[in-house]
């Protein structure tokens, strides 16, 4: 099954870039993973790429996604508190999400969003962890500067339409630029259709 995807991001009105993404192709499936390191320093960049990088290496097969998931989240978060946070609690966010056929499953653990777009009315996922259905579905992950920036019909405007998801991801964080907010976040989206 061919994918489409695209992402985009800013550093908004931060110092350091603190979000990070990584997309993988595993056989037939499509693995994306996104980070968030939550503080303005080189220490969330630093914490954002380990927690993706980690994640993606270790995701090495479509057998048994959700106990990959489980085993590379906590592989990433031993990483976090033996190299940055010495035994502190990790503050990362971390969203990934394997696309095989139309199937979607995903673990998410901190402040990141999934959401769903049917071409009519977007949905978020609010479980930790699951798998949906994609049939027809437009697929949104993203960091809160989004949401900081955009509001639900915004983003639903923005991931309307037949342009390529990379266009859409383009747009959203070219509108959330043109927001031009003081204390914005870094964003980050990434769209798979």
């Amino acid at each position: 099954m061919s994918r489409r995807y695209g992402n985009a991001q800013t550093i908004g009105s931060l110092v350091h870039q603190n979000t990070y993404f990584m997309t993988k192709q595993v056989g037939e499936g499509f693995l994306a993973v996104l980070a968030d390191g939550a503080i303005d320093s080189v220490t969330g960049a630093y914490g954002a790429i380990l927690a993706c990088e980690t994640v993606a290496r270790g995701f090495v097969s479509l057998e048994d996604v959700e106990g990959q998931f489980t085993a590379q989240f906590a592989r990433a978060a031993a990483l976090l508190h033996e190299r940055i946070y010495k035994g502190r609690p990790p503050r990362v966010s971390l969203l990934a999400a394997c696309f095989i056929g139309h199937d979607m499953y995903y673990r998410n653990v901190g402040g990141l969003s999934l959401a769903s777009f049917n071409g009519r009315e977007l949905s978020l996922a609010k479980e930790e962890s699951g798998r949906l259905d994609r049939r027809g579905i437009t697929t949104l992950m993203c960091s809160q500067g989004v949401w900081q920036a955009l509001t639900e019909v915004d983003v639903e405007k923005l991931l309307s339409g037949r342009a390529h998801p990379y266009r859409k991801a383009q747009n959203m964080i070219e509108a959330v630029n043109r927001r031009n907010l003081k204390d914005q976040r870094s964003a980050l989206a990434v769209i798979v259709a």
